[in-house]
């Protein structure tokens, strides 16, 4: 981890009690409640992009329910690194959604051809929408949000809803945004902003594999 912070789970509790303190939490799902709340504490939208490791994931999850915080764990359905039909990896979503998290569908490009410049979020919808119908089928759960694995740059900043799933990556959603993107916390140590809240809602990208 960069940045010289020591990114363990005593130091990801600390950031979780901090988060107790200064916010209010929402899920995904429930984004649209908030986008013009004038609550006195501001909300955060606690999100983790599983691209590597569930069972590393399920071990932040149990973590966040035992402080009573709630978030959303965004799967793959094409992860190289895991497998969606694998039997672990069935019971440990069950595991996510029993103790309270959200599901959402962390979407990767199917192919190349997508991942250009060119590419429009309308062009990719029907593959969103039949990547998160594989995801339900699986878990037996209705997927009301979504991120994207690596975005393109046009696709920050974009629409609130696509298939009518909350999008990560939409305007209202990224106003103030704090991620450990490839192990880097761009803006610092995130516990400064976290005790001092600039805005009225917080996005948080955490990668468990970090």
């Amino acid at each position: 981890m960069r940045n010289d912070i020591k990114f363990d789970f005593e130091f990801y509790k600390e950031i979780l009690s901090t988060l107790k303190q200064n916010f209010l939490f929402c899920p995904f799902k429930d984004a649209a409640k908030i986008i013009n709340h004038n609550n006195t504490k501001p909300f955060v939208l606690l999100r983790h992009d599983v691209d590597l490791d569930l069972e590393h994931a399920l071990k932040f999850a149990r973590i966040e329910a035992e402080a009573g915080i709630i978030s959303c764990y965004m799967i793959m359905t094409n992860s190289p690194f895991y497998n969606l039909l694998d039997n672990l990896s069935i019971s440990i979503i069950r595991e996510l959604i029993s103790i309270g998290h959200e599901i959402g569908l962390h979407f990767d490009f199917q192919n190349n051809f997508h991942r250009n410049s060119d590419t429009t979020i309308e062009m990719i919808e029907e593959d969103i929408n039949q990547a998160s119908k594989i995801l339900e089928d699986i878990i037996d759960v209705k997927i009301h949000s979504i991120s994207f694995h690596r975005p393109l740059h046009n696709f920050l900043n974009g629409p609130f809803l696509i298939r009518e799933k909350v999008n990560a990556y939409s305007a209202e959603l990224m106003k103030w945004y704090l991620s450990d993107s490839k192990g880097n916390w761009r803006e610092g140590n995130p516990l400064h902003a976290l005790q001092n809240p600039k805005d009225k809602i917080l996005q948080l990208l955490i990668h468990p594999i970090w």
